[in-house]
């Protein structure tokens, strides 16, 4: 094994570089097999099993029932059974209904895959857990046909341990056919074998080419797939034996797998070596462990940080993480196929029994990809459902939107029902905005500020605010979560400046975007008072009168809370008033600064939620007759 006394002498790419892997072009090989077997069916299943596997065999299908393993082994299956259905069973998802706009309500659900296809490699490693990772999860997902294929011993038998696991996770009949054939028969179907729909297992390279050219054909398959690798983060605790296990678990599997150790300060590299040689030494594998460790690397940092984002930088399929604290360093991990934090839990766990899943991206792939789960044997299928009035407020947008696109069909779309909504005798004006929808947009661009502004008074207390300043963002976003409108604001601020014109051009937006949602401001109720927060109170009263006024009795000793300058807050309300044409009074108290101004904004949501909620009738809220 390698080992790097210092990182920082060394390029990261040669640190984290896998062994390299000879790319023996055997593309065409494996595309003539799929082609046979996509033309000849079972017969030329029967004809590659002979040549590859050296087996003559009438029947491919063999059942899974009367399969006899040993007592010891059928328990751990049904123990680890149990833990993957439980962890996989927890993965399922409520449908959730969200109303993005009122009258438009959408959703997503899980449905399973149909038919999925389980490949499973046999020989002298027969791997019965991949059964259990991979046909549990098609199980609970509730896929309707789990097609699994491996290839026969050189008997022409299953390993009983394949069957065994197979039985226990519900399939009855397995095939035995292996290689590039195996997965030609699932991705188009012979006499024996189904198609399906999607392809899941690991396999040698012949495997991976098939399953990479049938994805081409349009049949899915789980994860890129390549050697095995661990990477393990170490610092000073971590007990070299432990190191020196975790190290051989995995050099084991093949010459080509990688193993890939970062120290996050100075430890005892000998004694980690001392143990991996005592460990080799009668190890049924350990010639194939001796070549993969001839590649892999120890490296010490000397820096926690620098550790961590040398292990992100080589995104490990399995990382196992022996420190003081592993829980908390787990937590900054970005890039990881699976986990094991502390010295008590070493990557076989995840292997077999924790109930977690083994099939797992490799070499580097965990940058983008996650491991197989239930979500890999469902489709998430989108629904959406507008009624009469959803579709009048949200129409208009989409319309302008389509038509920015110059997809007139689109539009049309949507103002063909607008029209026969509305009646003949509106249907000139089919492209006109709903007076049902009370929604105000204003963009504002000074050479000051860019800022744009949109509001639903009709919403659910969505907010999406972005100023720049992140107290007068949270502030807003009180607004709109205590007031239950829709609120999205955007600006572009000169904050090198100062933070003045970016809280007085937001208020001012933010009125006219409110009084132009209001419109006439028939059918509301006009007037809204009062928050209590912890020691503070604010007592906010609101008349929209048509006309503005502002009164303020709150005093502040701090020139700040957090970035905003307290010395704007009633510049803020002064401003918003302008615009909405409001009378606003606003008086309060208390110890804590940030609470005061807390309740006044909440106490404003609540007093403006109150004023513009709409009172089922058209008449204007005044014995004048105008406002």
């Amino acid at each position: 094994m390698r080992v790097f006394k210092d990182a920082s002498s060394v390029p990261i790419e040669d640190l984290i570089a896998r062994p390299a892997l000879s790319e023996n072009d055997i593309s065409g090989d494996v595309r003539a097999i799929l082609d046979m077997v996509r033309a000849g069916g079972d017969e030329a299943l029967r004809r590659y099993t002979e040549q590859f596997d050296g087996v003559k065999l009438d029947d491919l299908a063999v059942p899974t029932a009367g399969a006899t393993i040993p007592d010891d082994l059928q328990e751990a299956i049904v123990v680890a059974s149990r833990n993957i259905r439980a962890f996989h069973a927890a993965q399922k998802e409520p449908v959730r209904v969200v109303e993005t706009t009122p009258g438009v309500r959408c959703w997503r659900k899980s449905v399973p895959i149909e038919r999925v296809g389980l490949y499973i490699p046999g020989g002298t490693a027969p791997l019965f857990s991949s059964v259990l990772m991979l046909a549990l999860p098609a199980l609970v997902a509730g896929c309707s046909e789990v097609v699994l294929c491996t290839p026969p011993g050189k008997d022409g038998a299953v390993d009983p341990a394949i069957l065994a696991a197979a039985r226990e996770a519900g399939i009855d009949t397995v095939f035995r056919v292996g290689g590039a054939q195996a997965i030609a028969a699932m991705a188009y179907g012979s006499e024996s074998i189904p198609r399906v729909d999607k392809i899941f297992g690991p396999g040698n390279q012949w495997v991976d080419m098939a399953k990479r050219l049938v994805a081409a054909d349009g049949v899915a398959i789980d994860l890129p797939a390549g050697p095995t690798e661990v990477g393990i983060l170490i610092d000073g605790s971590a007990h070299p034996e432990f190191v020196a296990a975790d190290i051989l678990s995995q050099a084991e599997h093949g010459a080509d797998s990688d193993v890939f150790v970062v120290a996050t300060e100075d430890v005892d590299t000998d004694a980690i070596l001392s143990s991996v040689d005592t460990r080799l030494g009668d190890m049924p594998r350990a010639d194939i462990a001796r070549k993969a460790l001839a590649h892999s690397r120890l490296v010490i940092c000397g820096d926690r940080q620098v550790a961590v984002e040398l292990m992100d930088a080589y995104a490990p399929e399995h990382l196992i993480i022996q420190t003081h604290h592993a829980a908390a360093l787990a937590e900054e991990v970005r890039q990881a196929g699976s986990v094991f934090i502390g010295p008590w839990t070493p990557e076989s766990l995840g292997d077999y029994a924790s109930g977690t899943n083994h099939t797992l991206p490799t070499n580097g792939a965990a940058r983008a990809w996650s491991g197989v789960s239930l979500d890999s044997f469902v489709r998430k299928i989108t629904f959406q459902e507008a009624s009469e009035d959803g579709l009048e407020r949200l129409g208009p947008h989409v319309e302008v939107m389509a038509r920015a696109e110059q997809l007139e069909g689109h539009a049309r779309a949507v103002s063909v029902r607008r029209v026969s909504r509305k009646g003949a005798e509106r249907a000139e004006d089919a492209h006109g905005v709903s007076g049902v929808s009370r929604t105000g947009f204003v963009r504002r661009k000074t050479n000051e500020t860019d800022i744009v502004v949109q509001v639903d008074l009709d919403g659910s207390g969505r907010a999406d605010v972005r100023t720049g300043l992140s107290f007068f963002d949270h502030m807003l976003d009180q607004i709109a979560r205590h007031a239950r409108i829709d609120l999205t604001v955007r600006c572009d601020g000169d904050l090198e400046v100062d933070e003045h014109h970016t809280i007085e051009d937001t208020a001012l937006a933010l009125g006219s975007a409110l009084d132009q949602a209001l419109g006439e401001r028939r059918g509301i109720n006009r007037y809204g008072f009062t928050a209590p927060m912890d020691e503070a109170l604010s007592q906010v009263a609101i008349d929209f009168s048509g006309r503005s006024w502002l009164v303020w009795n709150v005093a502040f000793t701090r020139e700040y809370v957090g970035d905003m300058p307290t010395e704007m807050f009633a510049h803020f309300f002064k401003s918003l008033s302008d615009t909405a044409r409001m009378n606003l009074n606003i008086q309060a108290g208390g110890d804590n600064e940030h609470h005061i101004i807390e309740s006044v904004f909440k106490g404003f949501a609540r007093a403006l939620g109150m004023a513009i909620r709409p009172t089922g009738t058209d008449d204007l809220p005044s014995t004048k007759g105008s406002l």
